[in-house]
C-alpha cells in the first residue's frame, strides 16, 4: 500500500484524469462539429496551470524529487530528471492549449479542429506522464524513503495544500466533477 504522500499525489493523478477524460470527449464533440460548454474550456487552463502544475507538480518538484535525491537517487539520468523535463513539456501544452482556448472562444474561424488536436495531445501526453509516475516513480520513492521521509512529506504536502486553500481544492474538485458531468451530458458513451 503506498505511503500517505504517495498516495495523496496519486489522488491528485485521479482528480487530473477526470479532466483530461473531458478533454477527449470535448474533443471528440468539437471534432464532429457539436459545441461545448464555454465555462468549461474556459476553465481547463486554470485548472492545469494552478492545480495539476502548480500545485501537484510543486509538490513533486520541490518537495518529493529533493528528498529522493537526498536518498541516493540521481537527480540527472535518471526518472526525476525525466519527470522533471515531462513536467516542463506538459507546461508547453498548456500553453498551447490557452492560445487554442483563446482563439475558439474570440471565434476565429476553424480553430475547433486547432482546440480538439490540443485537448487529445494533452490526454495523451498526460496518460503516459501519470502512468511513470504511479508504476515507477512512486513505488521507487516508497522503498527509499524513510519514516522520517514520509512524515516530512505528510507535513510539506499539507501546508502545500493548505497553501493552494483548501477553498482553492475543492473548487477545482468541483471543476472536474462538473466537466465529468457535463462531457457526459454532451457526449454519453
Amino acid at each position: 500500500m503506498p505511503s500517505k504522500p504517495i498516495e495523496n499525489l496519486m489522488d491528485d493523478h485521479r482528480l487530473i484524469e477526470k479532466v483530461l477524460a473531458a478533454m477527449r470527449r470535448y474533443a471528440s464533440a468539437l471534432q464532429s462539429g457539436e459545441p461545448v460548454e464555454r465555462a468549461s474550456i474556459e476553465g481547463l487552463v486554470p485548472f492545469m496551470r494552478e492545480f495539476a502544475d502548480d500545485c501537484h507538480h510543486g509538490k513533486e518538484e520541490h518537495r518529493l524529487f529533493p528528498m529522493l535525491v537526498e536518498r541516493g537517487l540521481p537527480a540527472r539520468n535518471g526518472p526525476i530528471q525525466a519527470m522533471c523535463a515531462e513536467h516542463e513539456i506538459g507546461r508547453r501544452l498548456v500553453g498551447d492549449l490557452e492560445n487554442a482556448v483563446g482563439r475558439h472562444l474570440d471565434g476565429h474561424a476553424d480553430t475547433a479542429g486547432e482546440l480538439a488536436a490540443t485537448m487529445v495531445a494533452i490526454a495523451d501526453f498526460y496518460a503516459r506522464h501519470i502512468w511513470k509516475e504511479d508504476n515507477v516513480l512512486f513505488p521507487m520513492a516508497d522503498r527509499v524513503l524513510g519514516a522520517d521521509e514520509v512524515a516530512g512529506l505528510i507535513a510539506a504536502f499539507d501546508k502545500a495544500d493548505g497553501r493552494a486553500g483548501v477553498a482553492s481544492r475543492e473548487r477545482f474538485v468541483r471543476f472536474a466533477r462538473g466537466l465529468v458531468e457535463s462531457s457526459d451530458r454532451q457526449n454519453p458513451i
